[in-house]
């Protein structure tokens, strides 16, 4: 998974988080979001948190791969994000995306965007 880098940066410690224009910051990533990855994204989200970013879209259109562990990592982003004053976490889901959480059985805990695919 890499973040793919935003043509309006909202901070140096955040990289790839940028308005969406609906009162969310889109954070989107490329790539697998697996064991290996996971640890990336709960970084990200530590980060985003520290630096008072709590309204979320995680943009996963570009996610090649999702596994249990990717899964865990979007499933504790929501818990942090939720916790905090008007935290929200939003999903922009493609195909592989859905699929994961579908056949988890985890798509229902999430807020999704229609992304292709959904």
């Amino acid at each position: 998974m890499r973040v793919v880098e935003s043509e309006i940066p909202m901070g140096p410690a955040t990289p790839g988080v940028a308005p969406t224009g609906n009162g969310l910051e889109r954070l989107r990533l490329a790539g697998p979001l697996t064991a290996v990855t996971a640890p990336d994204l709960r970084a990200r989200i530590r980060e985003a948190v520290a630096g008072g970013r709590t309204r979320l879209m995680i943009d996963l259109q570009g996610v090649t791969a999702l596994d249990a562990s990717g899964i865990a990592a979007l499933l504790e982003a929501r818990r942090v994000l939720e916790a905090q004053p008007s935290g929200t976490l939003v999903l922009c889901a493609n195909a592989v995306v859905c699929r994961a959480l579908k056949d988890t059985g985890t798509i229902t805990a999430f807020a999704l965007s229609p992304g292709p695919g959904m």
